[in-house]
């Protein structure tokens, strides 16, 4: 995978473990959705900076 391309997969993936928060029944698979989904961003956040320009 290419930096754009991890960039767009995590980003991608914030978004999918934040709808699978919305839609847990229970608070504990809630957060760990939520969890993944910050996981996720600062991983998006890394790739950025090693993006080329």
């Amino acid at each position: 995978m290419t930096s754009g391309n991890d960039v767009a997969y995590f980003r991608r993936r914030v978004a999918q473990e934040q709808q699978r928060a919305l839609a847990a029944c229970e608070v504990a698979i809630r957060r760990l959705h939520l969890d993944l989904a910050a996981r996720y961003a600062a991983r998006a956040e890394e790739a950025e900076r090693h993006a080329p320009a």
